[in-house]
């Protein structure tokens, strides 16, 4: 993926999970820091930057490369809260806290990720055969 194209889904990515997690704070009535909307950028930034590097893994089955890229993702997740934990403190159950706040949106968002890139091979593929067979017919025809 572009540059350009992994700053758009970021940003896309990161207003969504912003409006949903706005709307589930107003609901319970929580108030969210500047801290938390940092770390969701981050987290977002993360997500984004690991799924992207998707054809690294082309070698391995697409279930390995599924849960190696969330395994890379999540030490990543939990090394940036460990530094952040040494200036700020983490709350009793921080790490389960963002575990799961980290996972829903992204298994989430690398459901819709999968499947717009199974559905561009199957399109590239399909795209494939019919240059295949335009050849067969055109050495027939000779």
């Amino acid at each position: 993926m572009k540059i350009r194209e992994n700053f758009i889904i970021i940003c896309i990515s990161y207003t969504i999970i912003s409006i949903v997690a706005t709307i589930i704070n107003l609901v319970n009535g929580y108030e969210t820091n500047n801290l938390n909307v940092i770390t969701m950028f981050v987290l977002t930034w993360i997500a984004v930057f690991i799924l992207s590097l998707h054809r690294l893994f082309d070698g391995f089955s697409p279930l390995f490369m599924i849960v190696m890229q969330y395994a890379i993702a999540l030490f990543f997740v939990m090394l940036f809260v460990f530094i952040v934990g040494q200036f700020n403190p983490i709350s009793e159950g921080g790490y389960r806290d963002i575990f799961l706040s980290f996972t829903v949106p992204y298994v989430i968002g690398a459901c819709v990720y999968y499947i717009d890139v199974f559905q561009t091979a199957k399109k590239q593929n399909e795209l494939l055969d019919e240059i295949k067979k335009s050849v067969e017919n055109d050495k027939k025809r000779e």
